[in-house]
């Protein structure tokens, strides 16, 4: 295969990857159209109030906030759905996607849900919201979540810029930039899967909340109400280092194919 061919292939995958990884860091940084709809992590509090009430015997008026635009994490009431990307977690109201707020937006965020919900949950309801997810060892830890996501978005973070920095060294025929492009695409694959698995790792941990359960009176056994899944974001992410690291095998060719003329 001639190295011009092969470049244009990589080229083309890693471009690919470029657009995708661009969608991808967009997710929850406001709640307009797209973002909205991309986050890494969700997590679904929308039956909560019925295991509180079974598990506490109280009927929790103001458990949840009738006020979208409300500030988070302030003890005014919960939201249905809270959405978590890689720069920071929007909370929404339900029914109607566009019915929701943000958090603080920073660099390299952490998902801490259990934080989240129970800063939500209005302070006289707190306490028990605390006993009844105190079986759910691998949501509550914080600290485990928040470092598995930090160290997971440095990792995508750098790997985007590699993959920046792969393109445009590889549209430039030299056999020094072909270089610097395959070396790129292989460092930028290897932190986009490993960024990725971070990721992987810290949802499937939190998952463990999905099979809570609260148990009232008379024995009677009911679902926690608190689901988190994966978000297309995380999916994003995974299909961008797919085409990254297609991209580095015609890169390589290239590579050794011009610095053998």
């Amino acid at each position: 295969m001639r190295g011009e061919t092969c470049i244009a292939i990589a080229t083309f995958f890693t471009f690919a990857s470029l657009i995708i990884l661009i969608f991808a860091h967009v997710g929850q940084i406001n709640t307009s159209a797209v973002p909205r709809k991309l986050h890494m992590a969700q997590v679904n509090v929308t039956h909560y109030g019925v295991a509180f009430q079974a598990g506490t015997g109280i009927n929790a008026p103001g458990l949840y906030s009738s006020n979208a635009s409300a500030p988070l994490e302030a003890g005014n009431g919960l939201r249905q759905l809270y959405s978590w990307g890689i720069y920071g977690f929007c909370a929404y109201l339900q029914p109607g996607p566009s019915n929701g707020t943000c958090g603080n937006q920073t660099f390299a965020n952490g998902f801490t849900p259990y934080d989240v919900i129970v800063a939500d949950v209005p302070v006289a309801y707190q306490e028990y919201t605390k006993v009844l997810v105190a079986s759910a060892s691998a949501f509550k830890n914080s600290p485990y979540l928040s470092n598995l996501t930090k160290s997971g978005m440095d990792l995508l973070f750098i790997g985007t810029l590699a993959a920046f920095v792969a393109l445009i060294t590889g549209v430039i025929k030299h056999k020094i930039t072909f270089l610097l492009a395959s070396f790129f695409s292989i460092v930028g694959s290897l932190f986009l899967l490993v960024g990725a698995t971070l990721w992987s790792v810290a949802i499937g941990k939190a998952e463990s909340i999905n099979k809570g359960i609260v148990k009232g009176s008379g024995g009677s056994v009911t679902p926690l109400g608190i689901v988190v899944t994966t978000g297309p974001q995380l999916y994003l992410f995974w299909v961008s280092f797919i085409f990254l690291l297609i991209s580095t095998v015609p890169y390589t060719i290239s590579c050794w194919s011009f610095l053998k003329r």
